[in-house]
């Protein structure tokens, strides 16, 4: 099977240097859906972390919650669920890939090359919005 059908399921994110989610587990913003009767007290809460307005409702504007914070920063991301990083944030695209070749413990990727990550990743990145972290 070629290697760019096998990484369908990664995509290569920009983050802030400092996000810091656990890996593996979905980011909170996908799973977020807007409160009903406006007291939902998570999602009041988790907004009141991320620094996010509230609406005159009392809820938080659900748009700026949804995405991880966009920044410098470069994370590989699982697509094949909601979302979540399966990579601690990098500085530069080369590190990520040096990480990823070494620390991937997903059987059939395994086998990848910091090459065939660099490689991958930056197609991918061409069909998305470096801006949005969404297709262009």
């Amino acid at each position: 099977m070629p290697k760019m059908i096998m990484m369908a399921n990664r995509e290569l994110k920009r983050v802030h240097l400092d996000f810091e989610w656990e890996l593996n587990i979905v980011w909170y913003g996908y799973l977020i859906q807007d409160c009903i009767d406006g007291v939902c007290v998570e999602c009041k809460k988790y907004a009141k972390i991320m620094g996010i307005e509230f609406h005159k409702s009392d809820c938080p504007d659900y748009k700026k919650l949804h995405d991880p914070p966009k920044g410098d920063g470069y994370q590989c991301w699982e697509s094949t669920s909601e979302g979540s990083p399966i990579s601690p944030v990098f500085k530069t695209l080369d590190e990520l890939c040096e990480w990823l070749a070494n620390n991937s413990g997903d059987t059939i990727l395994r086998d990848y090359t910091k090459e065939d990550w660099i490689n991958t990743l930056k197609e991918k990145s061409i069909a998305m919005d470096m801006d949005t972290n969404k297709p262009s």
